[in-house]
């Protein structure tokens, strides 16, 4: 079992990468991963490596301390879909089941600002609402056009 410091080192940035990812602002994101590592640190005890990788159990942490942060500061419209779902996403089925090549070709048929949104959010790693304030969208537009660009690329491929 690593010690605490060794956990830290490992998993810091990939924790507050996942976190930035999903909240607004810098400082959120730094509270955020604060309260992980305190949460992290308090149930290690618990932790069974047979259920599941350290990895797995701290990301699992992760996602249920984001979606508390949005719980508590009642910002239910904008949790982000894939911090609420379990399933496999479009995104994941589109990368892992069809070649580059198809993806290029398709890509290519999307109108203009569907492919925008799919270069600023899977390239740039821009968040659906920093897409929107860049295309003088609203989020809900945003949202909506980003699952139609998904939609059309999954029917193509």
């Amino acid at each position: 079992m690593l010690s605490q410091e060794e956990i830290y080192k490992q998993y810091r940035d990939k924790v507050f990468g996942y976190v930035k990812n999903h909240v607004n602002s810098i400082e959120d994101a730094e509270d955020i991963t604060s309260d992980i590592f305190v949460k992290i640190y308090s149930k290690l005890d618990t932790y069974d490596e047979s259920k599941a990788a350290l990895s797995t159990w701290i990301y699992s942490m992760t996602s249920n301390t984001v979606i508390d942060f949005y719980r508590t500061n009642h910002i239910h419209s904008e949790i982000p879909e894939d911090l609420t779902d379990d399933r496999s996403t479009i995104e994941d089925e589109i990368l892992t089941n069809e070649s580059l090549d198809e993806l290029a070709d398709a890509l290519s048929t999307l109108p203009q600002e569907l492919l925008d949104i799919i270069v600023l959010r899977y390239y740039k790693g821009l968040t659906l609402q920093e897409i929107a304030k860049k295309m003088n969208l609203s989020y809900g537009v945003t949202k909506l056009r980003h699952r139609e660009a998904l939609g059309k690329l999954r029917d193509l491929l």
